[in-house]
């Protein structure tokens, strides 16, 4: 207290009134806390479908991500089990979420960034800034060797695709394939960083739509291209888009794959 007067300038705060006030908050909290690993388990155990879901990315895993660009977590769905306390067995099935192109925030190496008009365009178009700092995004065409790692890692058995109403107007739209290390061509993940700084992506190229596809409700619906485009992630992945959304609203997603059934 004599540190907020002191310093800053600030009011002192009393004590009692604090503790009184939140108190009366610990009364309201109390009857929805407990112990969650014995909660989940129980629900799993009679049959409930029980949903976890995971925040950032898998290159952001203290462990297996890109050291030192990390987290403080583990992103990947072996975290599941650590911070919710449930046994490995307990998880039936696991959907990555990959976006329709690449992002990164922060520092760290990007080797399919965009650093020119097009990764501006597609961070314009996918409004790719912080939501809470507004920071830029760095963007770049999808980078398979990282989703393949991610599926690896996590054991995805199918992903949603987000964000391909994005790719729209693009005459042409990549997909990284592979890295160049050395003069070697490699598919696999590098374990070091210095590695990795130095790999070049490898392309394939695909054409592109110019259909508006936000109003699309199925996926023999959309354009021929589009429809190319997820194929070949599929076909580059060895898995399938369970879901896949053409536009920011809960209703501008396609579902292909009814999961948890």
């Amino acid at each position: 207290m004599k540190y907020l007067k002191k310093i800053y300038g600030a009011s002192e705060m009393n004590f009692e009134e604090i503790y009184e006030k939140y108190l009366e908050y610990a009364k309201i909290l109390k009857p929805y806390i407990v112990d969650t690993t014995s909660l989940l388990y129980d629900l799993i155990k009679e049959g409930k479908k029980v949903l976890f879901e995971g925040a950032q990315g898998t290159l952001l895993d203290i462990d297996l991500g890109t050291y030192p660009y990390v987290t403080a977590s583990h992103p990947i769905s072996g975290g599941v089990t650590v911070g919710a306390g449930i046994g490995p067995t307990m998880i039936d099935d696991v959907v990555g979420v990959v976006k329709a192109y690449t992002t990164r925030v922060g520092k760290g190496p990007f080797p399919t960034e965009l650093l020119n008009e097009e990764g501006d365009l597609l961070r314009e178009k996918g409004h790719e800034y912080g939501t809470t700092t507004g920071r830029p995004r760095r963007c770049g065409w999808l980078d398979i060797v990282i989703v393949n790692y991610a599926i690896r890692l996590s054991g995805i058995r199918s992903f949603a695709l987000t964000k391909l109403d994005t790719l729209t107007g693009f005459e042409k739209v990549k997909i990284c394939v592979g890295y160049k290390l050395n003069g070697t061509i490699i598919n696999t993940f590098p374990a070091s960083l210095k590695d990795l700084a130095i790999c070049e992506p490898v392309y394939e190229e695909l054409d592109g739509w110019t259909e508006d596809i936000t109003n699309v409700e199925r996926f023999e619906d959309l354009p021929q291209n589009a429809r190319n485009y997820v194929k070949r992630i599929e076909e580059l992945t060895g898995i399938s888009a369970s879901i896949i959304s053409v536009g920011p609203g809960r209703e501008k997603t396609i579902i292909r794959q009814e999961l948890m059934k």
